[in-house]
């Protein structure tokens, strides 16, 4: 059994950057939404136009793949960044994609006025 997990580093346009492990492999915003440090990072930063996720997939384990679950990854999580460099950690590929901060309800009623 093999247990598929992502890092996942985010950039604001500010500069601003965080680093979160996750399952799967995220494609788009919805696959982040529920861990506390992407919320975390993309309340910290709604002023920012856009955010590059950089996904860098791995596989930990042989055989079969199944999708890591959220105590599997906190486990993996405190394991620290030389986990991934474990010999049961296989490196899948990287992807890209760019999230835009939804603009705040009050914001936009500002601006018609």
């Amino acid at each position: 059994m093999s247990v598929m997990f992502s890092k996942v580093t985010l950039t604001a346009d500010n500069g601003s950057a965080a680093t979160l492990l996750c399952s799967g492999s995220p494609k788009d915003h919805y696959d982040l939404e529920d861990w506390t440090i992407y919320q975390k990072f993309m309340s910290d930063n709604l002023n920012s136009k856009s955010v590059k996720a950089k996904v860098d997939t791995y596989l930990y384990g042989e055989g079969e793949v199944f999708i890591a679950n959220e105590h599997e990854v906190a486990a993996f999580t405190g394991r620290g960044e030389k986990f991934l460099h474990h010999p049961d950690v296989h490196w899948q590929g990287s992807s890209e994609f760019t999230v835009y901060p939804p603009i705040m309800k009050s914001q936009n009623f500002m601006d018609s006025l």
